[in-house]
């Protein structure tokens, strides 16, 4: 976590000032940690907007958990938060 939070920080250094009031930041797995998430969201202030994505490979397990879920608890969603027809979020 610790060398996540190193390659952020020095990411970030390179940008030059002028192009930081908004960036966004990909995570893949390996760096879904809830400490670098905090660290991601820390970023944010009334200059600078800090967004991400985070993904991983959905496995197993994931799957298994996923199934079992009511179709009741699935809703479609646009960014904002309206319904969205053929994209499902729970």
């Amino acid at each position: 976590m610790a060398d996540h939070i190193r390659v952020l920080t020095g990411a970030l250094a390179q940008i030059p000032h002028s192009s930081s009031a908004k960036i966004l930041v990909r995570v893949d797995g390996a760096g879904a940690t809830h400490d670098l998430l905090t660290r991601l969201e820390a970023l944010n202030t009334a200059r600078r907007t800090v967004r991400y994505t985070v993904g991983w490979k959905i496995g197993e397990a994931n799957e298994q958990a996923i199934a079992k879920l009511p179709e009741t608890a699935w809703e479609t969603l646009h960014q904002y938060g309206t319904l969205q027809d053929g994209y499902a979020v729970v």
